[in-house]
C-alpha cells in the first residue's frame, strides 16, 4: 500500500502564491479506492506526510517506513498535477489532486503509466486509485 499512496506528488514552484493552500503536513487516510472497490483501512490507520522539500512519508497501521518517497506538484494544471515517486523507485504515479479546505483528494495512476487520470474515479477493473485525505488536526 506504501507504493500506491506514494504514486502521488512534490511542492509547488517557488513563485505560487504564498497564501494558496498546501498540501505540506500530515494527512489522514479516510477513503482509498483502487479499480472501483474501496480498500479496507489498516487497524492503527493510515498517515501520509508532505514536507516542503518534496518529500512523502507514508506510515500504515502505525509502522513507520525509514524509506521516503517524493513528489512533485503542478497547480496551475486543470485539474493540478501531482507525480509521486516511492523509495525504491518502483517508477513515477501520474496523478492528479484536488484542495479543498482540509480535504485533499488525489487520484494517481499505475506506477510506470504513461497516461495521468483526468477525473477524480477509480474504474472498475482500473488500476487506478482514489485517495481522500483529512489534514490531519494537531
Amino acid at each position: 500500500m506504501f507504493g500506491v499512496i506514494l504514486a502521488v506528488g512534490a511542492p509547488g514552484e517557488k513563485d505560487a502564491k504564498k497564501d494558496a493552500p498546501s498540501v505540506v503536513g500530515e494527512w489522514t487516510a479516510e477513503k482509498m479506492v483502487r479499480g472501483g472497490q474501496e480498500l479496507p483501512t489498516p487497524d492503527g490507520g493510515v498517515t501520509v506526510t508532505f514536507t516542503e522539500d518534496g518529500k512523502v512519508k507514508v506510515v500504515q497501521g502505525g509502522k513507520e517506513k525509514d524509506e521516503h518517497g517524493t513528489y512533485k506538484l503542478d497547480a496551475k494544471k486543470s485539474p493540478a498535477h501531482i507525480d509521486v515517486t516511492p523509495p525504491k523507485d518502483e517508477g513515477t504515479h501520474l496523478g492528479i489532486f484536488k484542495l479543498d479546505g482540509d480535504t485533499l483528494t488525489i487520484c494517481l495512476g499505475e506506477p510506470k503509466g504513461t497516461e495521468r487520470p483526468t477525473k477524480f474515479e477509480s474504474p472498475d477493473g482500473s488500476k487506478v486509485v482514489l485517495l481522500t485525505l483529512k489534514r490531519a488536526k494537531k
